[in-house]
């Protein structure tokens, strides 16, 4: 494993160590945490922009989608599977003006 320094502010350096503090890991496995989820959260926010395109500029393109989740969920309902609407906002008609995925 390859080791770096980084410099930041004391103030960022004493609440980054108090959090990993708290959740008993290193420094460096708390900032390897925090990069994951904002890259995940900036990945959500890609694909809703994409969602929210699709929406204004493909309607045809977005039923066809929102069918596919009716038709996967069909499909999933007796494998004791969750229920589309819990997992996809999407599929209960959201418009573009709610956040179809998490981390918007």
């Amino acid at each position: 494993m390859s080791e770096t320094t980084i410099r930041v502010d004391s103030t960022v350096r004493d609440k980054l160590r108090a959090l990993a503090d708290e959740d008993h890991v290193t420094l460096g496995d708390l900032l390897s945490r925090l990069a994951e989820r904002e890259q995940y959260q900036r990945d959500m926010r890609r694909a809703n922009e994409v969602m929210d395109r699709m929406q204004r500029e493909d309607p045809a393109a977005w039923q066809e989608y929102v069918s596919e989740l009716h038709d996967f969920e069909a499909g999933t309902v007796h494998d004791g599977l969750a229920a589309a609407a819990s997992d996809w906002p999407e599929y209960n008609g959201a418009g573009s003006e709610t956040s179809a995925l998490p981390g918007r």
